[in-house]
């Protein structure tokens, strides 16, 4: 029953990551693979630790998905570019 849980939220999940890749949301769904990682690498010796991890992986994407990161948001890549520019070594 346990291994059935944790493949339907394992598919769940990367669907829901592909779907942020196919709309272009590079920040969002990085977030969501880096959690995903960090939670297998820390329940990683036993069955129900990676179980939850998982289940809580995609209950964090669900969130995501509905309300996304806005880190990147006030960025200004022009600025930054030409401010670099400027301060390179001539």
């Amino acid at each position: 029953m346990e291994s059935i849980i944790i493949a339907i939220a394992a598919a769940f999940n990367m669907l829901i990551i592909k779907w942020k890749l196919e709309h272009h949301r590079y920040e969002d769904a990085t977030l969501d693979v880096t959690i995903l990682i960090i939670l297998a690498a820390f329940f990683a010796n036993s069955l129900g630790g990676m179980i939850i991890a998982t289940i809580s992986s995609f209950i964090v994407s669900l969130y995501l998905l509905m309300s996304p990161p806005k880190f990147l948001a006030s960025a200004n890549t022009s600025d930054f570019i030409a401010e670099f520019k400027k301060r390179m070594p001539k």
